[in-house]
């Protein structure tokens, strides 16, 4: 019965990024500057190295973009469950060192210990069990080779964000059986709201020293336009699983999965977790 509703759960978040990837015509950003640019800028080390990497989740398919025209020397593979990776196809064409793959975390179609580098933004915890996803990124990784993630905050240390993830899961309840077209036109609608209340303020008070941290503890801060934030309303409402994590629960996560030499920062621009280690040498 579980894996029955796990199943269930697993194509409905195959078709809500599928729909939403559909959705999307271009890049909210330029393709110099998205998540992967971000990550990099965060993380203290190269990311992409060695001869072969994956993006796990790679949606569109812009970072793999980043990673395979600046890196010509390695071979980048781009999986996503969701249609996404039909456009990650189309974006990667031109370059002979990238691929785009359709399939699952939980079964990466690469041979065991193939991989220099792994790197997931924002997947492991829109599955129904993350450590089983992370089980399956050690086992395609070379020893000694390391993974670089982001994954959702449970923001258990800032009370008003907190509240505001809290409030999120319950709407999500109702909010995920909406038909995906009318979600999709809500968050469109809501957005120009959420941005006045939570990401307006947020971009005043970061312009001044004694208020910057405000800024960061505000809900939302990094939104840049009034439309700006439909897709990120319809992720947090219209995704089926959504897992949020404590950075002591990150550490647990990487190190129960056969990973040390964890490091575990913030990404600012999103409030979520910035996480690389790397798979112990010895075997588990």
């Amino acid at each position: 019965m579980k894996r029955m509703y796990n199943q269930q759960k697993i194509r409905a978040t195959k078709e809500v990024y599928g729909f939403l990837w559909n959705k999307s015509q271009g890049y909210s950003t330029s393709l110099e500057k998205g998540h992967f640019s971000y990550m990099q800028e965060t993380v203290t080390e190269p990311i992409v190295r060695g001869g072969a990497g994956i993006d796990i989740g790679c949606g569109m398919g812009q970072d793999t973009y980043l990673m395979a025209k600046n890196n010509p020397g390695v071979s980048v593979i781009a999986l996503d469950l969701s249609d996404g990776v039909y456009k990650t196809r189309e974006l990667v064409r031109g370059l002979n060192n990238a691929a785009a793959v359709k399939g699952s975390v939980t079964a990466l179609p690469v041979r065991s210990e193939a991989l220099d580098f792994a790197y997931s933004f924002g997947v492991l915890h829109h599955i129904p069990d993350p450590k089983k996803g992370l089980f399956e990124i050690n086992r395609v990784l070379k020893k000694g080779s390391p993974v670089f993630l982001y994954l959702y905050e449970d923001h258990s240390g800032n009370i008003l964000k907190y509240l505001t993830v809290k409030t999120a899961a319950l709407f999500r309840k109702i909010t995920v059986r909406i038909p995906r077209k009318i979600l999709y036109a809500l968050s469109f609608l809501a957005s120009p709201f959420v941005f006045i209340v939570f990401s307006c303020p947020a971009i005043i008070l970061s312009k001044f020293d004694k208020t910057r941290s405000i800024a960061e503890n505000i809900p939302f801060n990094f939104g840049r336009s009034p439309f700006g934030l439909r897709s990120d309303l319809f992720d947090r409402f219209g995704a089926p699983i959504e897992y949020r994590f404590s950075k002591k629960q990150v550490y647990e996560l990487l190190d129960n999965c056969n990973f040390h030499n964890i490091t575990i920062t913030k990404l600012k621009a999103t409030a979520g977790w910035v996480a690389w280690a790397y798979k112990r040498p010895d075997k588990y």
